[in-house]
């Protein structure tokens, strides 16, 4: 699969950060700060129609939500908090960016709702689930690929309204796709 692909490509480039930003001292939590700050500064350039600079600010946040994992590996400074903290610096980006696209553009309410319901519905389930003995995360529309969709957007602005409603039907197949799978492996147990 080509999300398989770029995942271990990824990963690989991450490792690289986390050994390198891993000497810094500096803990996972300093980058999972950096993540929130410059998702909300791309909010906030949506919202202020300065495209470019939303691009290069969620660029950012996603190279810095890429680190904060990193060094917590590298450094076996993996705990609880810190995924979760990094689990709702995730959400609160990326709700923020829907809202400034809705700021933005009123027309684009309808759309960013959805998004935002469909991928808060998967990741609900995805992490229900794994309470529940089942599998998390999965399926065909997962951050990276949102945030792929959401750069494409502000790249292709005249587009923006098809990208974002193709992220709220992804994001419900996704819900689907985790739904049934986890219903199989619920049940079996």
């Amino acid at each position: 699969m080509l999300t398989e692909k770029f995942r271990n490509i990824f990963s690989g480039i991450t490792a690289n950060i986390g050994k390198t930003l891993g000497k810094t001292g500096l803990p996972p939590n300093f980058f999972t700060s950096l993540t929130l700050i410059f998702g909300l500064a791309g909010a906030y350039f949506i919202y202020a129609e300065k495209f470019s600079f939303a691009i290069i600010f969620i660029l950012i946040s996603g190279l810095m939500d890429l680190t904060d994992g990193a060094v917590a590996k590298i450094n076996n400074k993996e705990t609880k908090f810190g995924a979760l903290f990094d689990s709702t610096t995730d959400k609160t980006t990326e709700i923020s960016w829907y809202i400034a696209f809705g700021l933005y553009n009123s027309e684009l309410w309808i759309a960013t709702s959805l998004a935002i319901s469909f991928f808060m519905l998967s990741s609900y389930i995805s992490k229900h689930a794994k309470v529940s003995g089942g599998k998390g995360g999965g399926g065909i529309m997962e951050r990276k690929e949102r945030v792929i969709l959401i750069i494409s957007g502000l790249i292709f602005v005249n587009y923006l309204l098809y990208f974002l409603y193709i992220i709220a039907i992804f994001s419900f197949i996704t819900c689907i796709q985790r739904f049934f799978r986890n219903y199989k492996i619920l049940n079996s147990l």
